[in-house]
């Protein structure tokens, strides 16, 4: 099974739709039956909690993947950094650098946004 890595860095915002964008390939990706891990960093761990920066249908496609077994793991340091270092939501991994070098190490595919 072909492993995809997703590394989001990018903040959850209308004006800026990466993190829209690497939700919405998360899905693709997921229906072509691949191994699909995401792993937030920086500001892109605000995906994590809803927010009025994050558009309604981004929040609702991240929570519907998380169900069908989206793998997801975040920066400890950059939640930290966000003010968001409290209870992650179900099916959500609190990791760290060298957690994501391994993630790296074993992808057969890597996108970044």
């Amino acid at each position: 099974m072909t492993v995809a890595l997703i590394i989001l860095h990018a903040a959850p915002e209308a004006e800026n739709p990466r993190a829209d964008t690497a939700v919405r390939l998360a899905g693709a990706m997921l229906a072509e039956g691949k191994d699909v891990r995401l792993f937030l960093a920086g500001p892109g761990v605000r995906l994590l909690f809803p927010s009025s920066s994050a558009t309604e249908s981004t929040q609702a496609l991240f929570r519907e993947l998380l169900e069908l077994g989206l793998t997801v793991q975040c920066c400890g340091s950059s939640l930290k950094s966000q003010g968001m270092d409290h209870d992650l939501p179900q099916g959500v991994t609190k990791s760290s650098m060298k957690g994501l070098s391994g993630w790296i190490s074993e992808a057969d595919e890597v996108a970044c946004f």
